[in-house]
This record gives structure tokens, C-alpha cells and sequence, in this order.
């Protein structure tokens, strides 16, 4: 059975300390020889770029559940392998207080947490199926994602002239102050036309991912493993079998690519002291800069006429319950895997996500009291060397003295690389369904049409194009388009989320 169990230990008052990031850089570093050892900050300093390049040829997984070595192992039915998430710690008497007069007893609403299964997870070449989580055994590999000149890359760099967060201080050109060595993983560079073949990488525009997911409503009550745990009852303190506790979700995503998407890990420089809205806690601790992409392509011309098929697809409506509503096929050996009404669901069309979480510049990362930790988005000092290169003049996209821009699907920064998209731009962006780009300022608006059936397309509530049910069934009915959204330009100028009561 496939079953991933992750423990994690937490001390919220450790930092990451320069002798932890250089023991990870000298195991990336080391080529030739036979033991690892740890690199002296002036080591690091000096650092230039090696690393490691990699190219996934013929992948594909799929969660599959334990079974004897003659099942099939392309039976759908089959995968169960799951990822069980597990709610941890007590409800407070605040939250089971639902009619707010100061006791918890039977004339409260009940109140559970949230159990929840991940299982059948799937990544495969898409096959423009909106209903299957995985193509067919024969088509499912991803036949080369990258290629040998636009690889995955492992590696370690140095930053140069990062101005830290003392808005006094000036970095020098050799400053070491000032040098920022990262960790960093990328996946391949988004091509600007977009390839054709397999051996070109053209497979990695045509992902798909799917799984299915079962979330329980538990009784905080019962311990794991107690036949009524999932029997929570209307009121608090009350058992019953017969509610349905349990949601079920199938989500699919067809024709979608993560190129050009990047994570960098480093330590933060030092300077910020506790005023004018900054804090100590950005200095000297773990630093993680990233660019989430995940993109379905051009979309400027999508209209209901000539819809593509690139969707996101989360549907409910199961057709074949095997298992009953308290129990679920990731862990029930005896059940098989559930099959969903092909044209049920959110349908959301062409999605390109394209985002930006933190930077050199404007790192997130983990700070403590001594007590809880947050995570947060540091703020932008009011330092040009600085804010120069986060802001963006959108009258004059190639401003010399405000370098920052948006990241969307037809430009992402420059890198220098002819052919290839950037990765270093500053503002994020997210667009649903048919839009309108405007590459002299990098913009993008939703299409505004008429809303006919034959203009956008974007979120929609059941498949647009419905598939046929088969034989003597009636055909349902189009879903209903809601039309298309753009949400461009986004910049988080400071975002923190902090525990409470560890």
C-alpha cells in the first residue's frame, strides 16, 4: 500500500545558522571527492554556480493500493494508495460554544474536525480527458521533460549587491556583506514558442494531475480506530450512524505546465531593526524565494467555439458509491475506487497562475517570538535599492530605474536567454479563461464580450461541451459559463501569518 506517514518536529525559537546552509551547499558542491565537508563563509562567498542538471524521460506515477503481484496494475479501480492527514490537539470550548452562552452541553450544535484522505494521486501526459486522473497505461509517460540544453537544474549561485535592510547602507561592488549565496531548484525555462515534439520537452506543456480526495466529519471525542468516530451526531456529545459525514471530490487538470518555476533557499542579510514598520526577525534566519507557475497556455483568442480543453475540473457527484458514506476505499481493502458523472463539477478553463511568493530583495521567512512562529513576507524598506527593483512603471515597461514587472504566461521577466521566458520578475498574476494581452505594457484584462454562448469562456458550473452518456440516455443539458476573470499585477507588500498558544 502506498502510504505516506510525515512526522514534523518544530523548535520555534532555532534559526538557520550560515554552518547549516553551507553543510547543504558543500554536499551540492562536492564533485570528485569522496567526503563531504562544510564550506567557510568566504567559500560560499566565492561561490560562481555549480550544480546539477537533470531530464525526467518516459514519467509518469500513480498512487496505486496494496495488492497481489497478479492484479492489474492498470486498474483504476485500484489506486488507493493514500496520503492520510490527521487532525492533532483539542477544539477550544470557544469554538464548541455554538449558541455562545458560556457552557458546552447537549443544546450545542456539534463540532468536528476535518479527516482527510489523498488518494489515487496521479501525474501522467494529458489525454484530454476531463474524467480520467491518468491517460492510458500507452500514453501516460511524459516522453522528456526538458531537454539536455533546458533541463531541470539543481545548483548553487551567489547574489552580488543585495542591499540588506539598513536603509543607511550601501553596498560596495566586492562588498561580502552584500553576497547572497542560494540554493535553488529550477525547473526548465518557459519557452517562448512553445514546442512541438516530444524530444523538445513539449510533453511538459501537456501535463496532467489528478486525484481524488475523502474529508470526514470526525468526533473530537473518540479516539482513532473507534467504530463511531465518524458517527457524529446533530448535538454535541450524540452518536449517528446515519448522517452522511463524509465529502468526496475528484479533481482533474488537463494540459498545464510548471516550466519556469523556481524555489531558492538561502540566509537573509542583516540591518533591519524594530522600527519604521521593519524587525529584527529578518535578520540572519532562513530566507526561501519562489515563482510558482502553472500555466495552460495562451488564451487571447478562446472562445466558446474553439475551446481547447485545458481545464481544471472539481467535481462531487459520485455514480458508483462502493463504500458507503463512513468509510473510504484508500483504507477499506474490500471497496474500489470511485467513478464520478462525467459532466459534474467546476469546470475552470485555461488557468495560468503565475506567482510570485518573495524575493533576494523581499524574502519570506521563518521568524519566532520563543514561543510561536510566523511566516511572513517581509516588508519593503524605503530604500531604492531596494524598491527599485520590486515596483514596476507600467507607463514605461522597460524602465532603466524601476526594474521590476509581472510575471504572466507571455513574459516573466528577462533573463537574457533568446527563446526563453524569465524568471525574475516581481508581480504576480492570475487569469481565467479568454483575455486580452497588451505586450507593450505586459497587461492582461478579461475578454469583455457579449457573454453569448459563442464568446468567452472561463469558470463554468458542469462541462460547457457535454459528453454523451452513452446509448438511450438523455444528453445534459450545456453547463453554465460564468465568463472570464484576470486578477494582474499583484504585489504583497508585506504578508504574515502567525501561530497562536504553542
Amino acid at each position: 500500500m502506498t502510504t505516506l506517514h510525515y512526522t514534523f518536529h518544530f523548535n520555534p525559537t532555532a534559526r538557520m545558522k550560515k554552518r547549516v546552509l553551507s553543510g547543504l551547499i558543500g554536499f551540492i558542491l562536492c564533485q570528485s571527492s569522496f567526503a563531504l565537508e562544510a564550506l567557510s563563509d568566504e567559500s560560499l562567498s566565492s561561490t560562481t554556480g555549480e550544480g546539477v542538471a537533470f531530464v525526467p524521460q518516459d514519467a509518469s506515477f500513480v498512487f496505486q493500493g496494496e495488492k497481489a503481484a497478479s492484479t492489474d496494475l492498470n486498474n483504476r479501480a485500484q489506486d488507493t494508495g493514500y496520503i492520510h492527514l490527521i487532525p492533532v490537539g483539542p477544539l477550544t470550548s470557544t469554538v464548541q460554544d455554538t449558541n455562545k452562552d458560556g457552557v458546552v452541553n447537549g443544546s450545542d450544535h456539534s463540532v468536528g474536525k476535518a479527516d482527510l484522505f489523498v488518494y489515487g494521486l496521479a501525474l501522467s501526459k494529458s489525454d484530454g480527458n476531463q474524467n480520467s486522473r491518468i491517460a492510458a497505461n500507452t500514453a501516460s509517460a511524459i516522453k522528456s521533460w526538458g531537454t539536455a540544453t533546458n533541463p531541470w537544474i539543481l545548483k548553487v549561485e551567489t547574489e552580488n549587491q543585495v542591499p540588506n535592510f539598513d536603509t543607511a547602507k550601501v553596498c560596495a561592488t566586492a562588498d561580502k556583506s552584500c553576497q547572497v549565496p542560494y540554493l535553488t531548484l529550477e525547473a526548465p525555462l518557459y519557452n517562448t514558442t512553445i514546442p512541438t515534439l516530444d524530444t523538445e520537452g513539449a510533453d511538459a506543456y501537456k501535463l496532467k494531475l489528478g486525484l481524488w480526495a475523502d474529508a470526514f466529519v470526525l468526533d473530537p471525542s473518540k479516539k482513532e480506530g473507534d467504530a463511531s468516530l465518524y458517527n457524529l451526531g446533530e448535538k454535541t456529545g450524540v452518536s449517528d450512524a446515519t448522517r452522511a459525514n463524509r465529502m468526496r471530490l475528484q479533481m482533474i487538470w488537463n494540459d498545464f505546465s510548471i516550466n519556469g518555476s523556481r524555489l531558492q533557499i538561502f540566509q537573509t542579510l542583516n540591518g533591519a531593526k524594530n522600527e519604521n514598520g521593519m524587525s529584527a526577525f529578518y535578520n540572519n534566519t532562513l530566507g526561501i524565494a519562489g515563482l510558482v507557475r502553472l500555466n495552460s497556455g495562451d488564451a487571447a483568442n478562446l472562445r466558446y467555439t474553439n475551446m481547447n480543453g485545458k481545464a481544471l475540473r472539481l467535481s462531487t457527484k459520485e455514480i458508483n458509491d462502493n463504500s458507503g458514506m463512513l468509510t473510504t476505499p484508500a483504507v477499506n481493502a474490500n471497496t474500489l475506487a470511485p467513478s464520478f458523472d462525467a459532466n459534474d463539477g467546476v469546470f475552470i478553463h485555461n488557468l495560468n497562475a503565475n506567482l510570485v511568493l518573495g524575493s533576494l530583495y523581499q524574502p519570506l521567512i521563518l521568524g519566532s517570538d520563543g514561543k510561536n512562529f510566523s511566516l511572513e513576507l517581509t516588508r519593503i524598506p524605503n530604500k531604492a535599492e531596494i524598491y527599485k527593483k520590486i515596483y514596476t512603471d507600467y507607463d514605461n515597461p522597460n524602465s532603466k530605474e524601476y526594474l521590476g514587472s509581472t510575471c504572466n504566461v507571455y513574459k516573466c521577466g528577462n533573463n537574457g536567454l533568446a527563446g526563453y521566458q524569465g524568471n525574475n520578475a516581481t508581480h504576480s498574476s492570475i487569469t481565467i479563461g479568454s483575455t486580452v494581452y497588451d505586450a507593450a505594457k505586459n497587461t492582461l484584462s478579461a475578454y469583455k464580450g457579449n457573454g453569448s454562448t459563442n464568446d468567452a469562456i472561463g469558470v463554468s458550473f458542469g462541462a460547457l461541451n457535454p459528453i454523451s452518456p452513452g446509448a438511450g440516455a438523455a444528453l445534459p443539458a450545456a453547463g453554465k459559463n460564468l465568463g472570464s476573470a484576470v486578477i494582474d499585477g499583484v504585489l504583497i507588500q508585506h504578508l504574515k501569518i502567525t501561530t497562536k498558544g504553542l
